[in-house]
């Protein structure tokens, strides 16, 4: 007796899509180093962990190694551990919208209710909090959200990234 798995072309490109997904959870290329042309880099998050929800910290580890990688043979010479990345409860961040950040009307009025001013601000909201919302209410997925906020993270840990 022959037992065969039968699929379809769509399925199996699933299938096979599913086996290829590397075990990174995002990467970001960075551009060449001034002084090691030779390797190609990238930042690559290898997992993230909130501390215990009954505490009053609110907050978000991220942990990225930067992987060096050999030009000419495509292999990666070194792993780099880089310093965490921890989105805290005092973070905030501007609230996308679909077409943009969303933004409101700060109105300042005198004691008789007259409009003084007006002026236009971008709104914001706490980041961990934000990012819950973003995943829970699926208007973004993880690696989208990774992807807005690796930037920063180059921006705040630019020396320690070139230190190789």
């Amino acid at each position: 007796m022959k037992k065969e798995l039968i699929i379809t072309p769509e399925v199996q490109a699933i299938v096979d899509a599913i086996k290829n997904t590397g075990k990174s959870w995002h990467e970001a290329t960075l551009p060449d180093h001034p002084l090691y042309p030779q390797f190609a880099r990238k930042l690559v998050v290898t997992g993230f962990n909130t501390p215990d929800m009954e505490g009053d910290e609110d907050r978000i580890y991220v942990n990225i190694r930067q992987y060096l990688i050999i030009r000419d043979s495509n292999i990666i010479h070194k792993r780099l551990k880089m310093p965490d990345w921890m989105i805290h409860e005092g973070n905030v961040e501007e609230i996308m919208g679909k077409t943009g950040v969303l933004k409101g009307i700060n109105r300042t009025t005198d004691d008789n209710g007259q409009i003084i001013e007006e002026k236009e601000t971008v709104l914001k909201a706490q980041s961990v909090q934000y990012v819950r919302y973003l995943i829970k209410s699926k208007a973004e997925n993880l690696v989208d959200i990774l992807e807005r906020f690796i930037g920063l993270y180059i921006s705040l840990f630019d020396e320690e990234i070139n230190e190789i």
